[in-house]
């Protein structure tokens, strides 16, 4: 019983250190993969606010172009009345 005692506590020692292991083990996976999702969700509200932003973005050019539109528009008819105006001062 003697030669046994060792390789019973040597045994029990190691079963017990590699129930520790896998246990610690998954604890660090769960924390590590808490830190991935937190990091995830992060991400995920960035691009949700880099849309939202392209869209403004978007509304804000679609309105320029408009202006831009009514400006060129009224640049023209500018142009035909200064015309017109000096046309009628050659004939004078």
């Amino acid at each position: 019983m003697t030669n046994y005692l060792p390789v019973i506590v040597s045994a029990a020692a190691l079963f017990f250190a590699a129930y520790q292991y896998v246990r610690n083990g998954h604890k660090e996976t769960d924390t590590q993969l808490t830190a991935i999702m937190i990091k995830l969700e992060t991400i995920a509200e960035g691009i949700i606010e880099i849309k939202n932003d392209l869209k403004n973005v978007k509304n804000e050019v679609q309105n320029l172009r408009e202006r831009m539109a009514k400006v060129e528009a009224s640049a023209s008819s500018a142009h035909k009345r200064i015309d017109n105006v000096v046309g009628m001062e050659k004939d004078r």
